[in-house]
């Protein structure tokens, strides 16, 4: 995973992108002050906290999927989804528009790798922060929240909102298999594959509602000269 990190890292600086002090603040903090993004955070902050305040009931629901394995070797698909592997074909997918002319595919290129490094930093922090052990392995204590869950939700979540309905269903279809596999394996608790996904898909709404905006800006500067006096109105799209 790091390697493809370093990758995408290394294609994304190809075109010149400014990612100042600046950049970083307002991306960082986009899921709590852009909109869907802070709704998004909400609710599944809420549901979060439910299943961690329910954890037993819901480890009892678990212990009876890890027995049956109703996903069977079909895990192994949501497994590999969460290893940023649709993240990483996207990325490089706009890459190549982009060389073919499209400019708006850098755009897109470079909004995918911010909304996933986001979400797997973020991630990573709070892994290492809260140390709680996994289902599987208790010596493991990295479990919370769900790494795949957050990487392939940000990935679901930003082509729902750069692309609409049409390409956000099957990417959300991706993204709910790999939860669904987490907790499948009894590598995560429900918990865990809940706040990994808010988390991602946080970030994903986010990150596109910031590009959004900033393509949409309205700027005023006044008018003064022999004939008119006024204001005028300049909108960037």
């Amino acid at each position: 995973m790091k390697k493809l990190i370093f990758v995408l890292a290394t294609l994304i600086s190809v075109p010149s992108f400014a990612w100042n002090g600046s950049d970083f603040k307002n991306e960082i903090s986009s899921p709590v002050t852009t909109t869907p993004a802070k709704y998004i955070l909400i609710g599944g902050a809420s549901l979060t906290l439910l299943a961690t305040i329910f954890e037993e009931e819901f480890d009892r629901g678990q212990n009876k999927v890890v027995r049956n394995r109703p996903l069977g070797d079909f895990s192994n698909y949501g497994d590999m989804a969460g290893q940023l592997i649709p993240n990483a074909a996207y990325v490089l997918a706009n890459m190549y528009l982009g060389y073919r002319g499209d400019a708006k595919a850098y755009e897109r290129a470079l909004g995918m790798f911010k909304a996933t490094a986001y979400a797997g930093g973020v991630t990573t922090v709070l892994k290492y922060t809260i140390r709680e052990p996994r289902p599987h392995d208790h010596s493991q204590r990295n479990s919370f929240p769900s790494g795949h869950s957050s990487t392939v939700f940000a990935f679901s979540g930003y082509v729902w909102a750069e692309h609409g309905w049409q390409w956000g269903i099957p990417a959300m279809g991706v993204a709910l298999l790999t939860g669904a596999s987490r907790i499948n394996d009894n590598k995560h608790r429900t918990h865990d594959v809940l706040a990994g996904a808010t988390i991602g898909l946080a970030f994903g709404f986010g990150i596109q509602s910031l590009q959004r905006d900033s393509n949409n800006k309205i700027s005023f500067a006044p008018i003064i000269d022999t004939q008119t006096k006024g204001l005028a109105a300049y909108l960037e799209f």
